[in-house]
C-alpha cells in the first residue's frame, strides 16, 4: 500500500470526528470515500492531506511512517488535494495558474515557453484542445475544475484527493472528470475519490472506503456493492425510499404564473405556471438559465422585462425582502455564499428571514425567537441541542436543511430552490426530498432547479427543461425519463440539424 492510517482518533471539543479509523489505498487504484455528512470524510482528507496534525494514530506513506504538519510537508511527499472551492486566480493565463507555485515554477519564462510548458499536464486531464495562453474566467467551471488538478499534476503527486469534484459541475462537464480520474489511475497515479455521487463511485472506483459516525468500514471492492447495499453500509440502516410518494394532482388555477420573464443572465424571456400542491422540476446544466430564472423570481437578481401573477396581482419582486413579504421563499445554491449567516447560531439562521415576527420596536423577544427556531428545526430534524452552535461548524447537510428550514418562518405559499441537494449526503437527500414534498402537499408550491438528473426526475411532478438560456420544453409526469431529460437539455436541436444536414 502507498497510503495507509491505522488507529486514527480526532476529537474537536467534545465531539470526536474520528474513532479509530482507518485507510489505505494502493498504487494505481481509485478508492472511494462515502458516508454521510458528518461521518468524518473531510477530517480524514485533512490528516492524508497535511491539513490536520492534531490527531493519534498511525500514518504510514511509501512504507515510511510520516507526520505532516501543514499541506506542503504532505505535497512534497507526493499527496495533492483538490478541493471543492477553486484555488485558480481568475484574470491570470491557464498557464500561469499551473505554475503559480511550487518547485517547478521556472525562474525565468516567456508567456509563450510557459504556455508550451503547461500543454502536457493540460494533456492529461483532457484539456489538450484548450490554449493555454487565455485567462482561466474565459473557461467553464468544468474546465476550471481541470486546471486546477493540472496545476496539482505539475508537482508531480502520486496520491492525488479530489473532495466533491462534480458536485458543482453539469452532466458534460462530470463526465470529463471521470474519464480524467480513469486515464490518470492508468498513469500510475493513486487517486482518493470522495463523492456524495453514488453513481459516479461505482463508474469509477475500483474499491470503497464507508465512513459512518467517525468509524471506518473495512475496503471493499465495488464489485462486492450494489447502490441499495451501500447505502445502507453508509447509513447503518436501510432507507426504504429516496423519494417520497407523489400524491394525486389535480390542476385548476395555477399559484404562480411566470409571464415574459427575461433574466439578465439568459438570452429569451420564459413562460410557465406552478399549481398549488405541485413540485415543478428546471432542469438543465449550468448557464442554462433554469437557475437563474429562480433568482429573478426570488428577487435576487436583474430583469430586463417580465412579471409574475400571483395573488391576484401582477409585478415582480425587486429584492429578496419583497420577495419575503409575499410570501415567497428562495434558497440559492451557495448556502456558504447567500444560504446561511456561517458565524452566526442556528438558532438565529432559523428566524433570520423573519425579525419582524420576534421583535417589538426593533427590540428581538427571546423567546418568540427561541419557539420559531425550535419549531423550524424540529420540522427539518435538526439537533435542537446545537442550537447555540455557530451554523459554519455543521455538516454539509445539516447545513443544507438550516439554509431550507429558515423559510418556514415567514410561512411561505412558494419555495424556490436552486440545487436543494448539493453536497449532501444520501440520507439527508431523502429528508429533504420529504420536507418538500409535505410542503407541497400542504397546498403550497415548489420550484426546484436541479443539475442532477435523478433528483430532477425523481421528484417533479412536472419538468421543464432549458437549454443555454433557452427555455426548451415541457414533461408531463407521465413522460419522465432521465433519457427524455437529458436529450433537451444536452441536445435539443440534433434532430433538427441532422435533417437539415441530410
Amino acid at each position: 500500500m502507498i497510503l495507509k492510517l491505522s488507529g486514527i482518533n480526532r476529537s474537536f471539543g467534545a465531539i470526536q470526528a474520528l474513532k479509530k479509523a482507518d485507510f489505505e489505498i494502493g498504487e494505481s487504484e481509485v478508492m472511494g470515500l462515502v458516508g454521510e455528512n458528518g461521518a468524518g470524510k473531510s477530517t480524514l482528507v485533512k490528516i492524508i492531506g497535511g491539513f490536520d496534525d492534531g490527531y493519534s494514530g498511525e500514518y504510514t506513506f511509501d512504507g515510511e511512517p510520516v507526520r505532516f504538519s501543514n499541506p506542503s510537508r504532505a505535497e512534497k511527499a507526493g499527496i495533492a488535494i483538490a478541493q471543492q472551492e477553486l484555488s485558480l486566480i481568475p484574470a491570470m493565463s491557464v498557464a500561469e495558474n499551473i505554475f503559480l507555485v511550487g518547485d517547478t515554477v521556472p525562474f525565468f519564462a516567456t508567456k509563450k515557453s510557459l504556455a508550451l510548458k503547461a500543454k502536457p499536464y493540460l494533456e492529461e486531464v483532457g484539456l489538450d484542445k484548450v490554449d493555454p495562453s487565455i485567462s482561466v474566467n474565459r473557461l467553464s467551471i468544468g474546465e476550471q475544475q481541470l486546471v486546477e488538478v493540472a496545476s496539482l499534476l505539475a508537482h508531480d503527486p502520486r496520491v492525488l484527493i479530489l473532495d466533491e469534484p462534480t458536485a458543482a459541475l453539469g452532466e458534460s462537464d462530470s463526465v470529463r472528470i471521470l474519464e480524467m480520474v480513469e486515464r490518470l489511475a492508468t498513469n500510475g497515479k493513486s487517486v482518493i475519490y470522495v463523492s456524495h455521487r453514488l453513481d459516479e463511485i461505482f463508474k469509477i472506483c475500483h474499491r470503497i472506503t464507508v465512513l459512518r459516525d467517525g468509524i471506518s468500514q473495512e475496503p471493499r471492492k465495488v464489485s462486492e456493492f450494489n447502490v441499495h447495499s451501500l447505502v445502507e453500509s453508509m447509513l447503518g440502516r436501510e432507507l426504504q425510499n429516496m423519494f417520497p410518494e407523489r400524491m394525486k394532482l389535480t390542476r385548476s388555477e395555477p399559484l404562480l404564473e411566470v409571464c415574459g420573464l427575461w433574466s439578465d443572465a439568459t438570452v429569451e424571456p420564459f413562460n410557465f405556471q406552478v399549481y398549488p400542491g405541485e413540485i415543478l422540476g428546471l432542469a438543465g446544466q449550468l448557464g442554462s438559465g433554469s437557475g437563474d430564472i429562480l433568482s429573478a423570481i426570488g428577487g435576487a437578481s436583474g430583469t430586463r422585462e417580465g412579471k409574475i401573477k400571483y395573488k391576484g396581482r401582477e409585478f415582480l419582486p425587486k429584492s429578496p425582502k419583497e420577495a419575503i413579504k409575499a410570501s415567497i421563499a428562495y434558497c440559492s445554491n451557495d448556502r456558504k455564499l447567500d444560504g446561511l449567516f456561517l458565524g452566526r447560531p442556528i438558532k438565529e439562521n432559523l428566524t433570520s428571514p423573519a425579525l419582524g415576527r420576534i421583535s417589538t420596536y426593533g427590540l428581538l423577544n427571546q423567546g418568540s425567537e427561541e419557539r420559531l427556531a425550535f419549531g423550524n428545526a424540529e420540522k427539518f430534524t435538526v439537533d435542537v441541542t446545537r442550537m447555540g452552535t455557530e451554523a459554519g461548524l455543521l455538516s454539509g447537510g445539516n447545513q443544507q436543511k438550516v439554509a431550507l428550514g429558515k423559510w418556514l418562518s415567514i410561512e411561505p405559499n412558494i419555495i424556490l430552490v436552486n440545487e436543494p441537494t448539493r453536497g449532501v449526503d444520501v440520507g439527508a437527500r431523502a429528508e429533504i426530498y420529504g420536507k418538500l414534498r409535505e410542503f407541497a402537499n400542504e397546498g403550497k408550491a415548489v420550484i426546484f432547479a436541479s443539475t442532477d438528473i435523478q433528483e430532477i426526475t425523481g421528484l417533479s411532478d412536472r419538468i421543464i427543461t432549458f437549454y443555454r438560456g433557452m427555455q426548451i420544453g415541457e414533461i408531463e409526469l407521465k413522460d419522465i425519463s432521465a433519457t427524455k431529460v437529458l436529450e433537451q437539455i444536452t441536445h435539443p436541436f440534433g434532430v433538427q440539424q441532422e435533417v437539415k444536414t441530410a
